[in-house]
């Protein structure tokens, strides 16, 4: 009796999920937004026990959102980007060291303030890409850029979180933890590599060939939670595991076959994350009341003004840049993963999230009418043929009475 209740209790939970979802999508409202709405919701019927169920989903929607992030990659492309680095330097600096230091000035210590930092620094890579494809401003000048500065701002983040992995078990800053951290990291970014360049040739034909069998969704899933769990194991974050597993599948059918078993999978593990994230957060209002609304209003100004630099340095015009800086403000997984690294930290960034996923949604939606007026388009001039006079026989000009 109280196992069908637990599992009325999960059943509604997707429904509601999915229902909410659908239903706000409709005003442009991300998923993820959703997600943590549902999270609150929660709260009053949803047991412990049910919860208990679901950890599984929480445990890999991290570790599949970050595998499949990795897919969209390569070592040869990584090496490429190097066009990329003045702007995602500048947002870089605009977004992640003036927060770090305001945080250290409200008294928080230099873990939580890097923390906090990494919540405000990443726009989300799923609501930006998904406005650029529903706004249908791919092909725009400054579509190449905006999703150079995420992918930019993905490496950054993802290093960060294996940094901070770490401090957060060791209870705070160690300087000699951190030395440590980074040698670990390029041992295993070697390892990585090595295998790319010697390994995955040699078994290649095999993962196609294996990939075609249903079955294969059982060997990638275990494989995943295996190096996830040993990359905690080695005081690493399972983030990093999951990405670089992610690289390391060829760019052949296999790519194709891991997308479609376990994109489904990846999906309701990543909706449980975000929803864990708000469930399991406290509702109560923020001591730091007036940081969070310093973060609020710097986390738009700082990321239009930055984003316009790096839209500068990229060689976009006047008008490309003004559109680009008020389409980048929306935050979203990232600064969730991060936030979860300290419960302290949940309940100033839960409210900084929403805030700049609906206000930088919006502005995302009207920057195109706010650059064309500001920078009017311009009219086109009349024709050659429209200025000329054609004569005709009868020696009057055509359009001449």
């Amino acid at each position: 009796m109280e196992s069908s209740h637990l599992i009325v209790q999960i059943t509604l939970l997707f429904i509601l999920m999915f229902a909410i979802s659908r239903f706000l999508k409709r005003f442009g409202v991300p998923s993820i937004i959703s997600f943590l709405l549902v999270g609150f919701l929660a709260k009053g019927w949803i047991t412990h026990e049910s919860g208990g169920l679901l950890e599984i989903f929480k445990e890999a929607g991290i570790i599949l959102l970050f595998f499949f992030l990795g897919l969209e990659y390569s070592f040869e492309r990584l090496k490429g980007m190097v066009n990329i680095w003045k702007p995602g330097v500048i947002d870089l600096a605009f977004n992640l060291i003036p927060v770090f230091l305001i945080a250290l000035a409200f008294g928080f210590d230099p873990v939580t303030a890097l923390i906090i930092a990494g919540v405000f620094y990443p726009s989300s890579t799923s609501i930006v890409a998904k406005l650029l494809m529903d706004f249908r401003r791919l092909a725009s000048p400054e579509a190449e850029l905006l999703i150079g500065i995420l992918i930019f701002e993905d490496l950054v983040s993802i290093i960060l979180i294996s940094v901070l992995t770490p401090m957060v078990e060791a209870g705070g800053l160690d300087i000699i933890q951190l030395p440590l951290s980074a040698l670990k990291m390029a041992v295993v970014l070697f390892a990585f590599y090595m295998l790319h360049r010697f390994g995955i040739p040699r078994i290649r034909s095999w993962l196609d060939r294996s990939s075609e069998d249903e079955t294969f969704v059982f060997f990638m899933l275990g494989l995943l939670l295996l190096v996830g769990i040993s990359f905690k194991e080695l005081g690493l974050s399972e983030a990093l595991g999951a990405f670089l597993l992610g690289v390391l599948v060829p760019e052949t059918r296999v790519m194709e076959n891991i997308e479609r078993h376990l994109s489904a999978f990846k999906e309701l593990s990543i909706g449980v994350f975000f929803f864990f994230f708000a469930y399991e957060s406290d509702l109560s209002v923020p001591r730091d009341l007036g940081l969070l609304m310093l973060l609020a209003l710097l986390g738009v100004v700082l990321k239009v003004v930055s984003t316009y630099l790096g839209a500068w340095a990229f060689g976009l015009r006047k008008k490309a840049r003004l559109r680009a800086s008020l389409s980048f403000v929306a935050r979203g997984e990232f600064s969730v993963v991060i936030a979860s690294l300290e419960p302290s930290v949940k309940i100033l960034s839960i409210p900084f999230i929403f805030f700049t996923a609906v206000v930088g949604s919006l502005l995302f939606a009207v920057a195109p009418k706010v650059a064309d007026l500001i920078y009017p388009p311009k009219r086109k001039g009349r024709s050659r043929f429209s200025q000329a006079q054609i004569v005709f026989p009868q020696g009057r000009p055509r359009g001449r009475p």
